[in-house]
């Protein structure tokens, strides 16, 4: 089993799930939003770029900034990887990010839980199943998904070599951003396979 704390071994380059950062987002965001992946050469110029929406870390050898935002062409001097979304945002009258950074081996998997937002997830490299309610979803490399708010989940490490991902929650800022269920609780999920 896999929980997400701050500073974990992940952060070393072990196996763990680090929380990179908890921000609350600006007033004002206007729908559709996305979920913008940028990468930068030093961690100094990604955190040069960072604005109220968006979190500069290094992670996996690489240092990215993370923006919630609109389309946009403008990638704050970085080098665009990949967007997401639109996200599903709840009702809320304040939001806020969870920025999540993890690696783990085949076989681990984290215990069964829910947001009070939506989460997205890219893969820097290995594979993932994420269990729901209507399916169980595989992503590899490269790949990202979006999982609406209140969906409950499990995600299961798949393949044959260490996954390291990264994740974001945009939630609501009044709620905690992750509850866990109890083991029988809440609907049965789709296994991975």
């Amino acid at each position: 089993m896999s929980l997400c704390v701050e500073n974990s071994p992940e952060r070393r380059g072990e196996i763990g799930c680090s929380i990179i950062e908890k921000k609350s987002l600006p007033d004002g965001l206007k729908e559709p939003l996305y979920w913008h992946i940028d990468k930068f050469y030093s961690l100094d110029a990604a955190r040069a770029a960072v604005g109220p929406a968006s979190v500069a870390f290094e992670a996996a050898g690489t240092f990215w900034l993370m923006t919630i935002e609109p389309q946009t062409v403008d990638h704050h001097g970085g080098i665009h990887v990949t967007q997401v979304g639109p996200l599903q945002l709840p009702q809320a009258p304040k939001y806020a990010i969870q920025v999540n950074s993890s690696k783990f081996t085949p076989g681990m998997y984290s215990l069964a839980h829910l947001h009070s937002g939506v989460e997205a997830f890219y893969v820097i490299e290995g594979e993932l199943c994420l269990e729901t309610p209507t399916e169980a979803k595989t992503l590899r490399k490269g790949e990202t998904l979006a999982i609406p708010t209140g969906i409950p989940m499990r995600v299961v490490i798949t393949g044959s070599t260490p996954r390291h991902a990264l994740a974001i929650i945009v939630h609501d800022a009044t709620q905690p951003s992750t509850t866990r269920m109890e083991e029988g609780k809440g609907p049965p999920l789709v296994a991975c396979k």
